[in-house]
């Protein structure tokens, strides 16, 4: 079975390496909650999705959840990403781990040790 370029190009854009500081940005602006290590598991499909990017780049620290739904546009095909970016994040959260640069607690609450290593990442992505 011949590989398309483009499934070479997807597979180089959602690697868990290229993805793992996307996590560990949005861990270290967080404040540890208990079980929050299931917030992961919707960072990659929310900013990674474009209809989602002009509402994070206006969102405030106070925005809510009921203001990123009034327009469904953002969430349409959520369950559908989160089951696709599912391995992804298991793999970025391992990779974090294993360097240092997160720990999740036994509570189950992320904590970022240290500054993300964006060297490999989409800028873009690191925002917000």
């Amino acid at each position: 079975m011949a590989t398309q370029v483009s499934d070479h190009l997807y597979t180089l854009h959602r690697t868990p390496f290229a993805l793992a500081p996307v996590i560990q940005s949005f861990y270290q602006h967080w404040a540890p909650v208990e079980k929050d290590v299931l917030l992961s598991y919707l960072i990659l499909p929310l900013v990674t999705y474009k209809p989602m990017h002009n509402f994070l780049k206006r969102s405030r620290r106070d925005s809510s959840v009921r203001t990123m739904a009034a327009n469904s546009e953002r969430l349409i095909g959520l369950a559908l990403r989160v089951e696709e970016f599912k391995p992804i994040t298991n793999a970025a959260l391992l990779i974090l781990a294993a360097e240092k640069s997160l720990e999740i607690t036994p509570e189950l609450s992320v904590r970022s040790l240290q500054k993300p290593q964006s060297i490999n990442s989409d800028k873009s992505l690191l925002k917000y």
